[in-house]
């Protein structure tokens, strides 16, 4: 009987580990570095992100630098001192010409819910978009459940 669920248990390790895709742990790794500091936009302001084309990089720098730091007002105003996160949803989509795509939901101090969006580039990863909203405000259906690509 006991070898049974020494079985049964390392099968379940090996199911899981195989099922965790490198991509998106990265992501997640850099999600939640991004969120430990979001209420700091001197660290975020290098926090490694995809840069608007078109736009100067002066100019994309201060946008940058402006949207950090509405978005830390807008946490200590709905979430006074707390910085409790948790990963409620990932998607995985294709997009315009099979770029693969990454996005990771997160429910911030139960108030805030940030779409944390990545592309895949080569063998890594790289944060692009990060769409803050009230939680009540988010719509049911902001993705579908199955995943695009493997």
């Amino acid at each position: 009987m006991k070898i049974r669920f020494v079985i049964l248990f390392f099968m379940l390790i090996g199911l899981y580990s195989c099922n965790t895709d490198p991509m998106v742990k990265s992501a997640k790794k850099d999600a939640e570095r991004f969120l430990k500091n979001v209420r700091n936009p001197q660290q975020l302001i290098h926090h490694p992100m995809l840069e608007p084309e078109g736009l100067s990089t002066t100019i994309a720098l201060q946008n940058k630098k402006r949207n950090l730091e509405g978005l830390r007002d807008s946490v200590n105003e709905l979430c006074g001192k707390s910085s409790d996160y948790s990963l409620v949803n990932t998607f995985k989509k294709v997009g315009e010409n099979q770029k693969k795509f990454i996005y990771l939901e997160y429910e911030y101090c139960k108030q805030i819910t940030f779409i944390m969006g990545y592309v895949k580039q080569g063998d890594k990863v790289m944060l692009h978009s990060i769409w803050p909203m009230n939680s009540e405000d988010r719509p049911k259906d902001l993705f579908q459940k199955d995943a695009d690509w493997n």
